[in-house]
């Protein structure tokens, strides 16, 4: 189950990346086009608005599970090595109650926008539920990586401080 995981993650964090990449290019492109006092492209805004949304949704999981999340240290730190593991604990708790909490209330919302065939008008129109389908997706992955950093911690507690050797 967590080999599936990561590589699921690895995947979309390389689908992040490609998002990252287009958004980048077509920002310049936009930029180049604009100083050459050309037309440009009516969607580069509108699609760039929809790549930082899924940036962030598709990568969220991967940099949790790397642990290259935001973190507040300075609190942490004044702790030893088993109040550190406790709020580790706690964090991952939490976490993962809450974002599964957001993935169920995402899911209803993006049943609902589909059942309703709301549009995004803008553009280029598109149907609203396609554009957040990501966002329970995305909160569903960070449940998950959550649950496996609560497992780990666990485990982790039944170790020696010192690493046990």
């Amino acid at each position: 189950m967590t080999k599936a995981l990561d590589k699921i993650l690895d995947f979309l964090a390389v689908v992040t990346g490609v998002i990252l990449v287009f958004t980048t290019l077509s920002i310049g492109y936009a930029i180049l086009v604009r100083a050459l006092k050309l037309p440009g492209p009516v969607w580069i805004i509108q699609f760039n608005e929809y790549a930082m949304l899924f940036a962030t949704f598709l990568g969220a999981a991967w940099l949790l599970s790397k642990k290259k999340h935001v973190s507040i240290g300075l609190l942490v730190s004044r702790f030893g090595p088993r109040g550190r593991r406790m709020i580790g604990l706690f964090h991952s708790l939490i976490g993962m109650v809450l974002c599964a909490v957001l993935c169920w209330y995402g899911i209803f919302t993006t049943l609902e926008n589909f059942k309703r065939k709301v549009i995004h008008v803008q553009a280029v129109d598109v149907p609203m539920a396609y554009i957040i389908f990501v966002i329970p997706l995305g909160f569903f992955l960070l449940s998950l990586q959550f649950g496996r950093s609560l497992v780990n911690g666990i485990r982790e507690m039944g170790k020696p401080e010192g690493g046990g050797q």
